[in-house]
């Protein structure tokens, strides 16, 4: 298996002679065999290596135990050695995040602070993903409705971040350790199916395995075709950015749609996103609604205009694509996306102000408001943060505890709201998802149940005329 991971490494020129590499020791399998494997690696391919530990926060007493184990296994291989501990718990409270997002967040950040303090240049971090977690996230990236970058899955080397065991299955990363003799510390989060990868993990993986015993090496595989029709489809991406797009200087982007017109759909919007993106800031939150609803605007008679999120504008203005932030829509309103906290402070937002408390439910039959300005919603179904803005392409509710869906536009017609309207009305919102159209109605999903034990309170008062 060490040759296996030499070759790998190789392939893919994740070291060169005199790096170092920085090895992420949280205790597990995988892990261990990542320091071993490196550690026995170092001199034949001229590298060296030490070890950091994350400590979350999060398991008590047995997150102290997998730090010493981790400690001891270093200090046994004279590895140097350093541990941070990252307030995972309290990040996720205060950024309205999953602990699983939290703590990812907070143990790439403090990677990237560890080799910036080992001297940076020529230093290497290596995590331990291997062949199953990249089935995995496959998986989970499928499921969710990604598009074919999703697909791609774990990239073997991005930026100084280096994954040498992504050729290796699990089992034979458990078979390793056996041979050696080598322990290692189980993490009893692993087995806790409430989070979605652990239940890709341990319900669905062993049934795809019963359908191919080699699931994981063959989805590996098309993972590495997908990453490299990615890198080909970038290519042809920048090509079309290159050939149409222009910066005035003012923060706006500019971009001739005719520049569109030699490549397949599927190109030009893949170009359109990099062009959103660029805007906004980020891609998170730009949805498959949002690309077609640009991709008609980009073949489209001119003057009209899209709200995309982050505030974005998008106007075709005689072929010419304008991105802009803060640019006035249709109907002379501004796109607005405002964070939303709870505050007994109140925000202004367009159209009057809003606050927010949280209440603990303490007992059953609590008496919710019927003001039509006043909402409760269940506080722990929200999972990210929340804005109030106007709308944009692709905003729905739930209708009912059977999950059906409706699009905000086609309930603005059932209401009979006039089109003039619709934009100064204000959204509470959780990505697409409208937990509140104010003044109108809210979401089912976040209704309150018998279950509820945390309530969102939301007040709008709106301004005076």
């Amino acid at each position: 298996m060490i040759k296996k991971i030499a070759a790998f490494m190789k392939r893919f020129d994740m070291v060169q002679k005199g790096d170092h590499i920085s090895v992420a020791l949280s205790g597990g399998a995988d892990s261990v065999c990542l320091l071993l494997v490196l550690e026995r690696l170092r001199y034949e391919m001229d590298f060296t290596i030490s070890a950091i530990h994350i400590e979350h926060g999060i398991r008590g007493e047995e997150s102290l135990s997998d730090m010493r184990f981790a400690q001891e296994l270093a200090k046994r291989y004279d590895i140097p050695y350093s541990v941070k501990r990252v307030p995972t718990p309290e990040t996720a409270e205060k950024q309205r995040i999953s602990l699983e997002e939290a703590g990812r967040n907070l143990r790439y950040q403090a990677f990237e602070e560890e080799r910036i303090r080992l001297g940076g240049k020529q230093v290497k971090t290596a995590v331990a993903h291997h062949g199953d977690d990249n089935a995995e996230t496959l998986l989970f990236h499928l499921c969710r409705g990604s598009g074919i970058d999703g697909l791609a899955g774990i990239r073997p080397v991005r930026g100084a971040l280096i994954r040498p065991l992504l050729c290796v299955t699990r089992y034979e990363i458990e078979q390793f350790l056996k041979e050696a003799g080598q322990g290692y510390r189980i993490d009893s989060t692993n087995t806790d199916v409430h989070y979605s990868r652990n239940r890709i993990r341990n319900r669905v993986m062993p049934q795809l395995s019963r359908v191919n015993q080699n699931c994981v090496v063959h989805m590996g595989s098309l993972s590495e075709d997908v990453q490299e029709i990615c890198a080909y489809l970038q290519q042809e991406t920048d090509k079309i950015l290159q050939a149409g797009m222009e910066l005035p200087g003012d923060g706006s982007i500019c971009f001739r749609a005719q520049e569109l017109a030699p490549y397949p759909p599927f190109l030009q919007k893949r170009a359109l996103l990099e062009l959103a993106a660029k805007a906004a800031g980020s891609r998170k939150d730009i949805s498959r609604e949002h690309l077609e609803a640009l991709f008609l605007l980009a073949h489209g008679p001119t003057g009209k205009r899209i709200s995309l999120p982050y505030g974005v504008l998008a106007e075709n203005s005689y072929g010419m694509l304008l991105f802009s932030k803060g640019g006035a829509g249709d109907d002379g309103t501004v796109p607005a996306r405002i964070p939303f906290g709870v505050s007994q402070t109140p925000t202004a937002v367009f159209g009057g102000t809003v606050i927010g408390r949280i209440i603990e439910i303490t007992q059953k039959d609590v008496k919710i408001p019927k003001n039509l300005y006043t909402k409760w919603f269940d506080y722990d179904k929200i999972k990210n943060r929340l804005y109030i803005r106007n709308r944009e392409p692709g905003d729905y509710f739930i209708l009912d505890s059977q999950g059906r869906r409706q699009k905000l536009k086609d309930y603005w017609i059932n209401e009979k709201v006039p089109k003039h309207m619709r934009a100064r009305i204000p959204l509470l919102a959780e990505g697409s998802h409208i937990l509140w159209a104010i003044g109108y109605r809210i979401s089912a999903y976040y209704k309150i149940t018998g279950d509820t034990k945390r309530v969102l309170e939301v007040q709008f008062m709106e301004e005076e005329s």
